[in-house]
């Protein structure tokens, strides 16, 4: 007994003196990082309205496991935050885009034959023009990708028209366009009498069943920074549709600008 006690004692002097050495026992690590995202996930939500900051903050664990395989599953810059304060480089362009005319048994109409569309993005709108049609909907793409210089000029044009304070209401300035990342596409007759057209409708009740989120929401102009667009849905993903529901009252500005915040901040820590 006296023998087993002379080799034990020492051992547990070790591990009474491990904090004093400034020894962290194993997973005290992954806990340091955890308490980390945490106190970045509080800092951010005071960025958002209270009732979804309250929702996010009570549930932590959830929120950020589910934010965690929205990230690792990304591709193609779906979840990239484009407007007036982020911008896309002049030659930014999607890795693939295809002109969608080229396509047979095509479920959707094109209103003019030179609409181009990221390949990540055809396949969603493809499924989801079936589900329309099955409905007795037949989605009509009036807008798709557009580059820099098409969007200067276009800009440029409602100027002339309306004036830039007005043109900035509802125009991109060239590079604050989601129309250049070719995941956004714009319905029917680009006015607002479309959200009251059966094709208007269903888009609004199911297009998030797909991966398409109305980007410009009534009542969130000054959030936005673009007034009420009922006919602009941008592909981001059923994933990422789902979590914008979730935790973000379906408001797709509030997830986008969450998600580069929380980016920069973990590049940060």
């Amino acid at each position: 007994m006296t023998e087993f006690k002379k080799y034990i004692f020492p051992f547990f002097l070790f591990f009474i003196f491990i904090p004093c050495l400034g020894l962290l026992p194993l997973g005290a690590s992954e806990s340091e990082s955890a308490q980390n995202r945490y106190k970045i996930l509080e800092d951010l939500s005071k960025k958002f309205p209270e009732k979804f900051a309250e929702k996010i903050n009570k549930n932590k664990q959830v929120f950020l496991k589910e934010l965690n395989a929205l990230l690792s599953s990304e591709k193609d810059n779906l979840l990239i935050l484009v407007d007036k304060k982020h911008i896309l480089d002049k030659g930014y362009k999607p890795k693939t885009i295809i002109l969608l005319s080229d396509l047979k048994n095509r479920a959707y109409k094109l209103d003019r034959p030179d609409i181009f569309l990221s390949e990540t993005a055809e396949p969603a709108l493809q499924k989801m023009a079936l589900a329309a049609r099955k409905a007795g909907i037949r989605l009509t793409v009036s807008s798709g990708y557009r580059e820099y210089e098409y969007q200067s000029n276009l800009f440029n044009y409602y100027i002339k028209v309306y004036g830039k304070l007005k043109a900035k209401t509802f125009s991109a300035p060239p590079g604050s366009s989601q129309h250049q990342l070719g995941t956004a596409v714009d319905f029917g007759t680009i006015d607002d009498s479309y959200a009251k057209t059966p094709e208007g409708k269903w888009l609004a009740a199911n297009a998030y069943k797909y991966g398409w989120s109305l980007s410009y929401p009534k009542g969130y102009e000054n959030i936005t920074g673009y007034k009420w667009e009922c006919w602009h849905y941008r592909y981001i993903g059923e994933k990422a549709c789902g979590f914008q529901k979730k935790w973000f009252g379906d408001i797709q500005y509030y997830m986008l600008f969450f998600i580069d915040e929380w980016k920069k901040a973990d590049i940060k820590k």
